[in-house]
């Protein structure tokens, strides 16, 4: 996960926590950004949150480990327990989380996707974000053969799909030829979490001469190719060669017309829009960000999926955070001219929006935003995103 890095110039104001995660202490602070006032108030709240969430989903865990005996829904749960600030009263989610990978391996093929009937690259793609965050070295050949595997079938000149192919460099759920952004930006964030486990291990397992010669050639290539089909995908006629881009700024969700409703710059398409530009190592300044960018302030709001009513909601408010977080930038500054401390609003709306019992769910069914478990995990991980510069952390 891509963070922020800051300084800290008054260490006032502070709230100590302590968690586990996986067996290991970790010491937690709690701060302020720093652009913001001191709101101590609402970090506990958070935490409070954050606790209600998790001990929601260590009670709907089935018996075989899985969350609603689906892999994906498993994986995102997986991977939102794992994300820093961590939670493990008595131990309990180091059990959990053991027994929810034990279910995810049983899935894992010998080609290296990971899924059950359906949706072969994005199962894959949200279980490898969670083997990945597990940072375990025992992972390591199925992260590595999941990676493999999702760029394998990014759709390319090995499927006789050449660079002025509309499709080119994209990549869909699995089982037909037509990618998206969607599935595009989880592989991409699968990719990138693959790639940061492989540089955590390569500190310890050091490669010989010949192996980080051939991966320094061919390193970036799969990225270079989403760059195309991302290019595709915005609405920025000065990059966007299709005949249906407009110009403003903005991401849709495919590279056509599949659906009247998709086929306009939107919310949740156009935060991962940008977060999958500045994941490929796009510059803040380039114009394909700052078009975007622009369409996030004209269009900033919590209210909704900006584009999109409330369909795909809380999907919207996961891509939201970690799109800005990854950004870097801690207030937005919408259209009105108003100040928006993002990461804050984002925690508030979440806090008002959980229910009792400590799960979240949307009133609007699409999207499987009528699933407590997934729409719970969207949620942490929404929120989670959001602390990730309010907190500091140390082991």
């Amino acid at each position: 996960m891509m963070k922020k890095q800051f300084v800290i110039i008054i260490a006032t104001a502070l709230l100590a926590v302590t968690t586990v995660c996986t067996g290991a202490e970790h010491q937690m602070r709690f701060i302020t950004a720093l652009n913001s006032s001191p709101n101590l108030s609402l970090l506990k709240e958070s935490k409070h949150t954050l606790k209600l969430a998790h001990d929601y989903l260590l009670k709907s865990q089935l018996p075989n480990g899985s969350w609603q005996d689906n892999p994906a829904i498993t994986a995102l749960v997986l991977y939102s327990f794992m994300l820093q600030p961590t939670y493990n009263p008595d131990e309990n989610s180091t059990t959990a989380l053991a027994n929810g990978f034990k279910y995810l391996e049983t899935f894992v093929k010998p080609d290296g996707s990971i899924y059950k009937e359906e949706y072969r690259n994005y199962m894959t793609a949200v279980c490898l974000m969670a083997f990945a965050q597990s940072k375990q070295e025992k992972y390591a050949t199925i992260i590595e053969n999941a990676k493999k595997f999702l760029i394998q079938f990014q759709l390319d000149e090995t499927e006789g799909i050449d660079k002025d192919n509309p499709f080119y460099g994209g990549i869909g759920y699995g089982g037909d030829d037509r990618p998206d952004l969607s599935n595009t930006q989880f592989a991409l964030d699968a990719i990138k979490a693959a790639e940061d486990y492989e540089d955590l291990y390569t500190k310890i397992t050091l490669k010989n001469k010949d192996q980080m010669e051939k991966e320094e050639v061919e390193l970036g290539l799969h990225w270079k190719k989403a760059l195309v089909f991302l290019e595709r995908c915005q609405n920025v006629k000065s990059v966007n060669d299709m005949p249906y881009a407009v110009n403003d700024g903005g991401f849709i969700y495919e590279t056509g017309t599949y659906k009247k409703e998709r086929s306009h710059s939107y919310g949740s398409m156009t935060y991962a829009g940008v977060k999958s530009l500045l994941y490929a190592k796009i510059d803040k300044n380039d114009i394909r960000v700052k078009s975007a960018v622009s369409w996030i302030t004209n269009n900033y709001t919590l209210e909704e999926n900006p584009g999109f009513g409330q369909d795909a909601l809380y999907y919207y408010y996961m891509t939201f955070a970690k799109c800005l977080d990854a950004l870097g930038e801690d207030v937005i500054e919408d259209k009105e001219g108003i100040r928006h401390y993002w990461r804050e609003e984002l925690i508030k709306k979440l806090i008002s929006k959980q229910h009792e019992d400590g799960y979240w769910v949307h009133t609007h069914a699409r999207y499987l935003h009528n699933v407590k478990d997934l729409v719970t995990a969207y949620g942490i991980i929404s929120i989670k995103y959001s602390l990730s510069n309010l907190i500091q952390e140390k082991i």
